[in-house]
């Protein structure tokens, strides 16, 4: 028990990885840009969380980098919710559990932010920036 302890006061990181970035998911899912609309739902609500995670982030700071990587994440957590709520209302999902899964990764995000701000001096690294990279790279082509 000792020994684990030491390893999380020792790598922070450890405590609030990600349990799957999208990258794996989305390798484990193959059809979720076309038939899939179970995967499909799960993967944009994820990039609506963490663009509006991340837009908050950054929402009152000063700069012009922080305004203007507010604007895009607030913009981008508007179009994922958009499809992913369509997707998701289309499968049978209640609004209620949707609701509940949005808040579940809220809080995954926002702590491996913190955690990454604590350890590394910034909030978006490691898999948050994973997943960014895949919901600009590989599932916002598909609503453009």
């Amino acid at each position: 028990m000792r020994k684990l302890l030491l390893i999380f006061f020792l790598i922070p990181n450890l405590a609030y990885s990600l349990p799957e970035t999208l990258d794996e998911y989305i390798s484990q899912h193959p059809t979720w840009n076309s038939s899939d609309m179970a995967s499909l739902s799960y993967i944009t609500s994820r990039c609506s969380v963490l663009s509006l995670v991340i837009s908050e982030r950054y929402k009152n700071q000063n700069d012009a980098q922080s305004k203007k990587l507010y604007k895009l994440t607030s913009s981008r957590a508007t179009l994922f919710a958009i499809y992913s709520d369509a997707a998701f209302k289309e499968i049978g999902g209640t609004t209620k559990s949707f609701q509940e899964r949005a808040k579940v990764w809220a809080k995954l995000y926002g702590e491996e932010g913190v955690s990454n701000t604590n350890v590394y001096g910034t909030f978006i690294r490691g898999d948050i920036a994973s997943d960014l990279t895949t919901c600009g790279e590989q599932v916002l082509p598909l609503f453009e």
